[in-house]
């Protein structure tokens, strides 16, 4: 059997010990690409924060209530959220069919009860407004309704 000096030991030693601070060191750095990082970030969080997107502003009067006899007025400023990714694809489309917009949501809110036009939130009216919306828009973008305004008489 060979023997071995312990100078030889020491330098077998650390050349291995140089070889696995290397690997440790290189293999979980790994290569990535900076600008297509920032790329992925800024796509995500354009892609999970909201617009606001104005729905129009509408006047209309309910049917005579059968106990009072009286009209009910409403004017109201609708708006949606939509994805901001969206945003310039459903403004074009509402330009295009705002007509088909109005009217449904005229019609929604005409068929407004006196109970949900009591109800503080219009949870009821919201969720009619935002979904004869989402049934003119392409992939129903609009995740929820508000109101600029709201005005009943």
């Amino acid at each position: 059997m060979p023997i071995i000096t312990p100078s030889l030991e020491i330098r077998g030693s650390r050349k291995l010990w140089w070889l696995l601070l290397s690997l440790a060191i290189g293999l979980p750095s790994g290569c990535y690409d900076g600008d297509a990082l920032l790329k992925q970030a800024q796509s995500t969080a354009l892609s999970t924060t909201l617009a606001e997107v104005d729905l129009g502003t509408y006047q209309t009067t309910l049917p005579r209530d059968p106990n009072t006899g009286l009209f009910t007025s409403i004017d109201l400023h609708v708006f949606g959220t939509v994805p901001r990714s969206r945003l310039s694809a459903v403004q074009r489309q509402l330009e295009t069919d705002e007509y088909l917009v109005r009217h449904k949501t005229l019609t929604a809110v005409r068929q407004s009860t006196r109970e949900e036009l009591t109800d503080p939130s219009f949870a009821q009216l919201r969720a009619r407004i935002e979904h004869v919306v989402n049934q003119v828009l392409a992939d129903a973008p609009l995740k929820e309704v508000g109101f600029y305004q709201l005005t009943l008489r």
